[in-house]
């Protein structure tokens, strides 16, 4: 694996909201700024935060790829059961990093209707100097374990 890419955990903070059905929809992206998204979910995880996707990485910067998700089908204790699969690959189209299994919502009552919630699980990146120019991918499959529905998301940035 070249480059930075570690599994890291944050407690997210649960939206309320009553036991559903739902479909499940995902969309990830990577941003520079994911301590200040994680701060802002904290102290206001019904709304009031930005995603702010980066375009252009520079080297050297710890860039958060994160999933924002809506709908997860409730298990008989109304809780949800999802996980989400994260693939970073590189301009060359080799594998860059790789979460497989990481937690997205996970014995927590799911969002309600019409709400997202941050997924729980998200990979961190820093591109290196060694590390090529081009068109990096990051691609997210979330799997609600209960409805058994997938859906994949992918997002990219470029490195000079």
């Amino acid at each position: 694996m070249q480059g930075i890419a570690a599994l890291l955990v944050v407690a997210a903070m649960m939206l309320s909201g009553s036991a559903h059905s739902a479909e499940l929809s995902a969309d990830v992206f990577v941003t520079a700024k994911g301590k200040e998204l994680f701060d802002a979910w904290i102290a206001n995880p019904e709304g009031g935060f930005k995603v702010e996707p980066v375009e252009v990485a520079s080297r050297g910067t710890f860039l958060s790829a994160v999933v924002l998700f809506q709908g997860c089908a409730s298990d008989a204790s109304g809780n949800c059961d999802a996980v989400v699969d994260i693939t970073t690959f590189d301009p060359d189209g080799g594998v860059y990093g790789r979460i497989d299994g990481g937690e997205l919502w996970q014995a927590k009552q799911g969002p309600g209707p019409g709400m997202t919630q941050l997924g729980v699980t998200f990979m961190g990146l820093m591109i290196e100097p060694k590390d090529p120019p081009g068109v990096y991918r990051v691609v997210a499959k979330a799997t609600d374990r209960v409805s058994g529905l997938t859906v994949t998301t992918e997002a990219s940035f470029s490195v000079k």
